[in-house]
């Protein structure tokens, strides 16, 4: 049998969490960049004013999708791989240096915008990358759970850029915090990015992308294939990439960022609590990718999708309780998460043939995640604004499970098939 390239899988997994260590940092740093970019009498004022510089990060990832996706599925996955380190270590860097709008006024949070908006580009073809290549090296009976270390690889930058985050904030008073300890995490992106680059150098190109070079022709438009033959599809990649990133974003980046920005919580208990709930996250992706090699993948997706659609409401009344309830249901949230997202890296793979599967799957997770999960936090906090009602942003989530419980028994059922004859 088959077996895995332990080396390949750690370099790519190490390498997509300092990229999502360095693509979080924004969001996770809310609190303090709202104030010191966006200064404002109103605080709601100045949070919305920062989750639309996070959102805009997601925005130009469906043309990132498109750019990395044409050269993954041309010139193969590893190429693809090892450019998305450095255009997401150097903008990173960059932010770490840039002076606040009380040093250089409006231009501050303009940079900003712009260095977010590279690092958007960026890091839409990380992720798709690493789904691809981890499902292709895979043993065919394992791909469910060798393509969820992909995910594993997320939730471990998150939980990076969570930890630093605590360390600083336990650490530092507000006022250095404020003066330059928020700087540390996005100067740090920088040698980390640098051993990411150097590990992807290292790591083999995919045996699926060599011997179909050898035998086939490479697509000349991988994108103009997908929406010419496989459209339909594509759009429920789409779906299924929206209802993790929604419900991620709004329960681990948004309720924090609004808990300790109306004084409810104190930063560093939203970062422990965090911290703690991510934890969770990522121990149980692999376990239910796992799982879903051992029973029908849909299966699987469709039970987290339904206790998301069910549980959703109750454990946001558990986040607006306070701190204990906070952690509570961001850890029983992080479970039910990772029970849909753990088999839809292998679901999505199982979709595309190998010249058209980097595109495929980097256009349907860039547009579910960017529209949908990345606007969510502005979205949310504008909701609560309009309304009146902290428990307005639930619609958002359930909306999106309900409408992958229908995707989910249309998927086409591929999880015997070996991807090359895809």
């Amino acid at each position: 049998m088959k077996k895995i390239d332990l080396f390949a899988v750690s370099s790519i997994v190490i390498g997509t969490i300092l990229e999502w260590y360095d693509f979080a940092l924004l969001g996770l740093m809310a609190p303090l960049i709202s104030n010191l970019f966006f200064p404002s009498k109103s605080a709601i004022i100045s949070l919305m004013a920062t989750f639309s510089v996070f959102a805009s990060g997601f925005l130009v990832r469906p043309i990132g999708g498109i750019i990395f996706g044409h050269i993954g599925d041309r010139h193969g996955r590893r190429t693809a791989l090892s450019s998305t380190v450095i255009w997401m270590a150097l903008p990173t860097t960059l932010i770490g240096l840039l002076p606040t709008y009380h040093s250089i006024g409006i231009l501050s949070p303009l940079i900003l915008i712009l260095l977010r908006l590279i690092q958007g580009i960026a890091s839409s073809g990380e992720y798709p990358g690493a789904i691809c290549y981890l499902a292709e090296i895979a043993p065919p009976t394992q791909r469910g759970l060798w393509g969820s270390v992909s995910m594993f690889g997320v939730g471990g930058g998150l939980l990076l850029g969570s930890l630093l985050n605590l360390l600083l904030s336990s650490h530092l008073s507000t006022d250095q915090m404020n003066a330059w300890g928020w700087r540390i995490p996005f100067l740090i992106g920088f040698p980390l990015g640098i051993v990411g680059w150097y590990l992807r150098c290292k790591v083999r190109e995919s045996d699926i992308f060599i011997s179909a070079k050898l035998t086939t022709e490479t697509v000349q438009l991988p994108i103009s294939e997908i929406i010419k033959f496989n459209l339909k599809n594509l759009s429920k990649v789409i779906v299924l990439f929206s209802l993790g990133p929604v419900s991620f974003y709004l329960g681990f980046v948004y309720i924090d960022t609004y808990l300790v920005s109306t004084h409810r919580i104190a930063l560093h208990v939203a970062m422990i609590n965090n911290t703690l709930s991510t934890l969770v996250l990522i121990l149980f992706i692999p376990f239910f990718g796992y799982l879903s090699d051992k029973v029908n993948r849909k299966y699987i997706m469709f039970s987290g999708a339904s206790c998301l659609l069910i549980f959703f409401y109750p454990i946001f009344i558990l986040f607006l309780s306070g701190s204990h309830g906070l952690l509570l249901g961001q850890a029983l949230l992080a479970v039910f998460i990772a029970m849909f997202v753990g088999p839809i890296a292998a679901t999505t793979t199982e979709i595309f043939s190998t010249f058209t599967r980097y595109s495929g799957v980097s256009m349907g997770l860039n547009i579910g995640a960017s529209v949908f999960g990345g606007t969510c936090p502005l979205l949310a906090t504008y909701l609560v604004q309009s309304s009146g009602f902290n428990e307005m942003p639930c619609i958002y989530p359930i909306f999106f499970a309900l409408l992958c419980l229908f995707v989910i028994g249309y998927l086409p059922s591929n999880q015997t098939k070996l991807l090359d004859a895809i």
